[in-house]
């Protein structure tokens, strides 16, 4: 005797085969990212991030945030404007689902079948939460489904966990109006063109830019900069001060010189006088 399966049998048996393609398409997208040479440091301004949303007002909510972040943000309102505005130069998709025109589920399919987009990042941003919808957009290529209302923070997390998987690392670095110091890098840049320091001057500016405004002494800067403290003097501390100004040009104001202390950072550069 011949049994036909019951819809609930069959709708199990498509989704086992369903999720393992899913995780077949997860990991061949992770070696993709790890063998395109992807893995270098991107400031975030580099970062292309498109917003999809029909409600113009959560639009431009979730841009102002990511803007905030120092991303760039492309917008749209319906799916084949999503479809249109997706490039090979968009780093990750917010995508909601109830679109005009086309909705989520069909533009995550189509960016999918494209090579251009295949491989873009896709959060579903939806305020459906019925578990069918949940798992027809991870089946359809979606890589993560969050459900409204969510935080800022939270958006902000799983964008920069989906960069991370596909193998964009955001530059860590510190502003201070023209100055930009990369930590995980040891270099610094005035108005993009990188100042050449030593890495006993980026260790030395670093230190001092941490802590704002505190005095310190040349012994504390030697004991904390030099690992061979023991072995140099308290005047080592001024020629590297005075190299460090040298290669800050204008900016070297805003390291002063605290009379019978030492060395502070201000924000406000030093009056000359």
């Amino acid at each position: 005797m011949n049994y036909l399966p019951t819809p609930e049998v069959r709708f199990i048996a498509e989704f086992d085969v369903s999720f393992l393609k899913f995780r077949y398409f997860c990991v061949t997208r992770a070696i993709q990212g790890k063998s395109t040479g992807m893995n270098t440091p991107a400031d975030p301004s580099d970062i292309t991030i498109l917003v999809v949303d029909d409600e113009e007002d959560v639009v431009e909510m979730v841009s102002h945030f990511l803007e905030e972040e120092k991303y760039k943000v492309n917008k749209a309102y319906n799916g084949e404007e999503a479809l249109a505005k997706a490039t090979s130069d968009t780093n990750v998709i917010l995508l909601d689902i109830m679109l005009p025109k086309l909705d989520g589920i069909e533009v995550c399919k189509q960016l999918r079948s494209r090579i251009a987009t295949e491989t873009i990042p896709i959060i579903f941003l939806t305020a459906k939460t019925e578990e069918r919808d949940q798992i027809k957009a991870l089946m359809a290529g979606g890589d993560n489904y969050l459900m409204k209302p969510v935080s800022s923070g939270v958006i902000l997390a799983h964008v920069r966990t989906a960069l991370r998987l596909s193998g964009i690392r955001e530059r860590k670095f510190i502003e201070i109006s023209g100055l930009k110091i990369y930590e995980d890098e040891h270099r610094a840049t005035i108005a993009n063109r990188d100042i050449g320091l030593t890495e006993t001057e980026f260790s030395l500016l670093l230190y001092l830019v941490r802590h704002p405004l505190k005095a310190f002494s040349r012994k504390q800067l030697l004991e904390t900069i030099w690992e061979d403290a023991m072995m140099v003097t308290e005047r080592t501390v001024d020629a590297h001060i005075k190299n460090l100004r040298e290669k800050l040009g204008d900016f070297a104001q805003h390291i002063q010189t605290v009379r019978g202390v030492g060395y502070r950072f201000s924000h406000e550069a030093e009056e000359a006088g």
